[in-house]
């Protein structure tokens, strides 16, 4: 990793402007490290702006940001209009938590600004954005936290608490509360988000969910289907949700007595339908998700498949399952 940070040192220090983006509807863990990456680059006495997200923010993010105005931490957000209008020298596009064109927050960003550097931690493919001055994908990597935490103690900077206490949640979200996806590495980047101030109360109540998101995900969880014995699917509707929405449902359906691997299916964009897998090990989800085209770990894959509906993906996926176990 010490050759990305080396580059982003680089890069940062020869370009006049940052402007980070994730990707669209993000998450803890892609705006968390955004705000991170904000104030350690604003450490550098260099101009920095995050790309302002378009939707509505999941709640536990929007909690997150207006915690830190409440204690007078604040971010410089831009929108897509005032970032390409803006006169800038030279910037540089930092993108966080996605490598697909298709999903990050703006492709006006994306294609009008020419130096980029993309870090990610999900399994690549060759739908990626290519044109980039380096590009580091880490799938054995629990979450961008885990990478901008590194970063973090890799300059030996201090950033203010609340941010670490972001970051930690963005941790915790992602690995489903240090159960899937974890290496030591992760304990330790988590150990030390915890010495340098996360506070575990704070985090709490950060995550706890609104009712209705809750009742919403458990009427999807209510029409699930077991495709073989052990196996359950759940749809969702063809509604546009995010990657967070649909990794939730998964985890909820491994949480059922004696299910063995889980699948959720829902859209991520008018082209793209999302699979998030999950097993409790006794199932490879990783190789079905490859013969889907997508790829991941033993207990933890996923999969996109463009121009395709969510009927069809999940008909495909069924098959495999079938022919798999």
């Amino acid at each position: 990793m010490r050759e990305l940070f080396e580059i982003l040192n680089e890069n940062i220090k020869k370009h006049d402007e940052i402007i980070i983006m994730t990707h669209a509807r993000p998450d803890l863990d892609g705006m968390g490290s955004a705000l991170a990456l904000f104030k350690i680059i604003k450490l550098m006495d260099k101009k920095c702006f995050i790309v302002s997200p378009k939707k509505k923010l999941y709640r536990s993010l929007d909690k997150a940001i207006k915690l830190l105005n409440d204690n007078d931490i604040v971010f410089n957000f831009k929108s897509e209009e005032e970032i390409i209008n803006g006169k800038y020298k030279k910037p540089l596009l930092i993108i966080l938590d996605t490598q697909k064109p298709e999903l990050v927050e703006s492709d006006k960003v994306l294609d009008f600004i020419n130096d980029k550097i993309v870090i990610d931690h999900h399994i690549g493919s060759l739908d990626t954005v290519n044109d980039t001055i380096y590009k580091y994908s880490d799938a054995n990597k629990s979450s961008i936290v885990e990478v901008i935490s590194e970063y973090l103690n890799y300059l030996e900077v201090n950033i203010e608490p609340l941010i670490m206490t972001v970051l930690l949640a963005g941790m915790v979200v992602d690995t489903s509360s240090f159960n899937i996806k974890t290496t030591a590495r992760t304990f330790e980047m988590a150990a030390y988000l915890a010495r340098n101030g996360a506070d575990f109360v704070i985090l709490q109540d950060i995550l706890k969910e609104p009712r209705e998101e809750m009742v919403e995900r458990y009427q999807f969880i209510s029409n699930s289907e077991e495709i073989v014995s052990d196996i359950l699917m759940c749809r969702m509707d063809d509604n546009i949700h995010g990657n967070v929405d649909i990794a939730l449902l998964a985890k909820e359906l491994l949480k059922f007595e004696d299910i063995k691997a889980s699948f959720a299916i829902g859209r991520l964009s008018h082209r793209i339908v999302g699979v998030s897998a999950r097993s409790m090990g006794d199932v490879n989800v990783g190789e079905i998700m490859e013969k889907l085209g997508g790829g991941g770990h033993l207990t933890d894959a996923a999969a996109q498949i463009k121009d395709k509906s969510i009927d069809e993906v999940a008909e495909e996926l069924k098959k495999i399952i079938k022919r798999v176990i």
